[in-house]
């Protein structure tokens, strides 16, 4: 198996959500409502926790592989990159706080969201790059 890096410039799942398109979220003023108008429904709502989630894969590279033997073969596989988008709201569906981020390959999505639901609750954390809050 070889793995080859490639430009990421090709979206394998979900509608790629880019930084110049959040320029309209601000906390405490955005509301749910507008989100939706301007990014579409989210994949995932998680309602208890006041969550959007949009998620996409960007193909970051290209593992070609070879079998030899009685079963030969050859292939070539897209490795994705998972992308998510996280917006988190009030009591009053207004923005508290955003993140767009990257999901480790093989870090269940349900851990991850936890993991940055825990952050989001603890502001006595450091930022880290799951916590990039935007403060007042």
């Amino acid at each position: 198996m070889v793995p080859v890096p490639t430009k990421q410039d090709r979206a394998l799942a979900g509608k790629p959500v880019t930084e110049a398109q959040l320029s309209f979220l601000t906390p405490k003023i955005t509301t749910m409502e507008e989100v939706v108008e301007r990014l579409g429904n989210p994949n995932i709502i998680w309602e208890d926790a006041r969550v959007f989630v949009y998620h996409w894969d960007m193909r970051q590279g290209i593992l070609f592989w070879a079998v030899a033997g009685q079963t030969a073969g050859a292939g070539m596989e897209d490795i994705p990159k998972h992308y998510l988008l996280l917006i988190r709201f009030d009591e009053q569906s207004r923005v508290v706080r955003f993140t767009r981020t990257a999901r480790p390959l093989l870090q269940p999505l349900a851990d991850f969201l936890q993991q940055w639901l825990q952050n989001s609750d603890d502001d006595s954390q450091p930022d880290t790059p799951i916590r990039k809050e935007l403060r007042e």
